[in-house]
Parts: structure tokens; C-alpha cells; sequence
């Protein structure tokens, strides 16, 4: 005897319900939002009895990073100072959610100021990893992870700057896209470094990732990154076979220093794709070394005091000690090292250009080492080892997918990353898919987060 679907209502108070029971543990939610979450719920389910469906994300949960405006709901950044920064309107990617039948739920925790890879406020707290409380959710976009992971929502709106994105949907186990700069608009969200800042989608199938993701792609006249490029129906073709597509992989570097347990994933990971049909080939990127310092160390710290330099010289006091660290690393960045920074990733962006014209994506780790324990956890350490892989195509601007490989032996999430050519969304999230067709490591659930 079939059983009838649930209907939005049921979902969504269900969902609610795992929010109350499972975020005081977890902190992935500053903001749970039940009352707007279930007339959004009956409204939807009052359309369907009518016959008619609102999109491609009719009935499905999202949490929205608290960097990123809500209208009539606080959009704080995790900073006591915007606590009362109630946003007056949607951005252009909430907008695009409701349209399209999403039912958000709340906002989602992060690190303070959307400036660090470990998700820790001053303010509102930490974000605790769901398959083990005791270590960190990865950031910045930390409660967008864990709250996909922990089953609060289908699926999470993250930022993404030198790794947001990927390092939470890596700790967590979720999968989490960084799309190419300017497929999707950052109106109404609270920027890092404007150049590499691009909101992106994470759930944990590669298919809920990339639904979200033709939902709220396309030109935002507004949004002067924004790129009027057409997105194409890709998904029509998700389920294609990806026999005959040629991957890079560059092992120096990339998979030197792993955790022996994620380069045991890799290779695994590598032979699943290999039964698909995937050809393998060697390549050498030269230096992708160098991308972080560049980032991370040059260009974003001197971005974001661009941005904080008159905040921080009125209420430096108010923020935590480590993003104010960061700032200040801005204030230390010459004209003449950002200069050299931007020939750096100009010359990279070249070499990439020419290393795709035969490629249809590159293999990587998305992290070398699965998400470290909070407890006696080093800052300064944690904000090079961590995010040390996942520079290297924010800088480029190129699109690229954290999808789930396996677990360790202490029951961690580990994660692969896609990267493609630019606007080659399609193609990332082809091989993600037929990557979790072929697994079932997007299928386990953290200890505790059951129904």
C-alpha cells in the first residue's frame, strides 16, 4: 500500500521541530524562523491543492547564511554590532529561493564578520560539528554545513570567498558548490573582498545542489560583478554518463601532507570515477603554492580593512581577537604586494585558461586533514592549514564542488573537490552526480541527528 507524499506543512514542521531539539547542541542556527517558515509552508500547499507548483524547489527547507538579507529579519554577520541590522528587503538570491517554492527556515551561524575557517562569534558562539561536537564545522559558512548535515534543512545559501563553502561542506559531509564569480549575484549579502565574495549552494545530494543552483544563477542588473551570461538546462542533462571526460590531477602539492586516511579516500575516490569512464590525466599546475599567500594573505585582508578600517577604528573592542587579527594583517599590505598579487593570479588565470582547453575538470583534495578538534585549537595554524587547497580556484574565479568521499575511522567526513572552466558549472556538478550515483557516503547520517 503506497503511502501519500507528506505535504510541505508536514516537512516544514518537521524541520522546525529538528531545529528546536538538535541547535543547542550544534549553534548552527543564530535564528530559526517558524512563524514566516509555515505560512510559507501553507501557502505552498494551498498552490498545490490548486494544481500549481512554484518551482524547482516547491516544499524545500533552506537555511541563509546570516551574512545575506531576509526581509523583516536581522542580518547580523555573527557581529553583536549588527544585532539589530534588520534588512529591509530580500537579496536578489533570497528572491530568486522564494520564487522558486523554497521554504527558509532560519539563518544560519558563521564566523564573525564571514571572516575565518572556523566558525567561532564572540557574539553568538561557536558552530559545533554535527558528527562530532567536540570539533569545529569548518567556515566561514559553518552553520550552513552543519545545519544541512544535522538535517535542519535540504539545503543552505553559504558565501564563499577562499573557501567558505567547500571547508564546511568538507567537515560536514555535505556537498557545497563555489560557483565562478558573478554566476550569481551577492545583492543584499555582506561582503569580504567584492572580487572573489559569491554565494553559492549547499545540500547533501549533488542534485538538491544543483536545483538550488539553477534556481538562483543568472544577471542581477544591480550587482556590478554580476556577469549577463544565460544559464543554460543544464539539468536536463545531469543524469548524462560521464564516460569519455578528461580529469586533471597534479600530485605534487595537492596531495602532499594529506591525512593518510583522505589520501586512501583520493584513490578510492579516483577508481569510482575510473569504472565510470573517466580519463585520468597527469598535469602541472607550476605553482598553486603561492595562491594562498596571494589570497588569503594579501588581497582579501587588505579588501575586508578597506571595508572595516572606520568600524574597527571606533568600536575595535567589539570584535572577536581573531577576526580583528585578520583586519589588521590588511593594514601591513602594500600597493606594491597587492600589485604583485594581482600579476600572480593574472599569470594563473592564464595557465588555467590553457591547461582546461584539454581538460573537462581537475581532481583534488578539498581539505587535507578532516575538521580538528575546537578544544586547544591554534588560530594562526588553523587559518593556514585548513583553507591551504581550497585558494587556489577562488582565485581563478572558476567554479569548483566539495562532494563527500568516505569517513575515518573516527567517523569524520572526508571530501573531494571538482573544479571546471569558468561558468562550467554543468560539468562539476555532472561528475559530483554520477560520483553519489556510484556511493552512499552522502547517505549517512550524523550520530544523534535521527528522526
Amino acid at each position: 500500500m503506497s503511502t501519500a507524499p507528506r505535504s510541505v506543512v508536514q516537512q516544514t514542521r518537521e524541520t522546525l521541530d529538528r531545529i528546536e531539539r538538535l541547535n543547542p547542541a550544534i549553534n548552527a542556527m543564530i535564528r530559526a524562523m517558524p512563524d514566516e517558515a509555515m505560512q510559507a509552508a501553507e501557502a505552498l500547499d494551498e498552490a498545490a491543492a490548486q494544481g500549481e507548483y512554484r518551482g524547482l524547489l516547491h516544499g524545500m527547507t533552506i537555511s541563509i547564511k546570516d551574512n545575506v538579507d531576509v526581509a523583516g529579519v536581522p542580518t547580523t554577520a555573527a557581529s553583536g554590532m549588527l544585532r539589530d541590522n534588520v534588512a529591509s528587503s530580500n537579496a536578489f538570491v533570497v528572491d530568486r529561493l522564494v520564487r522558486n517554492g523554497a521554504v527558509i527556515v532560519g539563518k544560519a551561524n558563521l564566523h564573525e564578520w564571514v571572516f575565518g575557517p572556523t566558525s567561532q562569534s564572540l557574539h553568538f558562539g561557536p558552530v559545533r560539528n554535527p558528527w562530532n561536537t567536540g570539533h569545529i564545522a569548518g567556515g566561514s559558512s559553518g552553520g550552513s554545513g552543519a545545519s544541512v548535515a544535522a538535517g535542519m534543512c535540504v539545503g543552505s545559501i553559504g558565501s564563499d570567498t577562499a573557501g567558505s563553502i567547500r571547508l564546511p561542506a568538507s567537515f560536514n559531509g555535505v556537498a557545497g558548490l563555489r560557483p565562478t564569480v558573478g554566476r550569481i549575484s551577492s545583492s543584499g549579502a555582506l561582503p569580504v573582498s567584492p572580487p572573489f565574495d559569491t554565494l553559492g549552494p549547499l545540500a547533501r545530494r549533488v542534485s538538491d545542489v544543483a536545483r538550488i543552483f539553477a534556481a538562483i544563477a543568472g544577471h542581477d542588473p544591480a550587482d556590478p560583478i554580476s556577469v549577463d551570461r544565460p544559464v543554460p538546462n543544464f539539468l536536463a542533462t545531469l543524469n548524462e554518463p560521464v564516460k569519455g571526460l578528461r580529469v586533471g590531477i597534479m600530485r605534487r602539492w595537492f596531495f602532499d601532507d594529506l591525512d593518510p586516511e583522505i589520501a586512501a579516500a583520493m584513490e578510492r575516490a579516483i577508481e569510482v570515477f575510473r569504472r565510470l569512464g573517466v580519463e585520468f590525466v597527469d598535469i602541472d599546475l607550476v605553482e598553486p603554492e603561492n595562491a594562498q599567500q596571494n589570497l588569503s594573505f594579501t588581497m582579501i585582508p587588505a579588501d575586508a580593512m578597506r571595508l572595516h578600517a572606520e568600524r574597527i577604528a571606533e568600536r575595535g573592542g567589539d570584535y572577536g581577537a581573531d577576526v580583528l587579527m585578520r583586519m589588521r594583517l590588511g593594514e601591513k599590505v602594500s600597493g606594491v604586494q597587492y600589485a604583485h598579487a594581482m600579476r600572480w593570479m593574472e599569470n594563473w588565470r592564464h595557465r588555467l585558461r590553457g591547461t582546461f582547453k584539454g581538460l573537462d575538470a581537475i581532481l583534488s583534495p578539498t581539505t587535507p586533514a578532516t575538521a580538528p578538534a575546537s578544544d586547544g585549537l591554534d588560530f594562526g595554524e588553523a587559518i593556514r592549514r585548513i583553507p591551504r587547497l581550497s585558494c587556489v580556484w577562488p582565485i581563478a574565479g572558476i567554479p569548483s564542488l566539495a562532494v563527500p568521499c568516505g569517513f575515518t575511522s573516527q567517523n569524520l567526513p572526508m571530501s573531494l573537490e571538482l573544479a571546471g572552466a569558468w561558468f562550467d558549472e554543468p560539468t562539476v556538478l555532472r561528475l559530483g552526480h554520477a560520483f553519489q550515483s556510484a556511493t552512499d557516503h552522502h547517505l549517512r547520517t550524523a550520530p544523534g541527528t535521527d528522526a
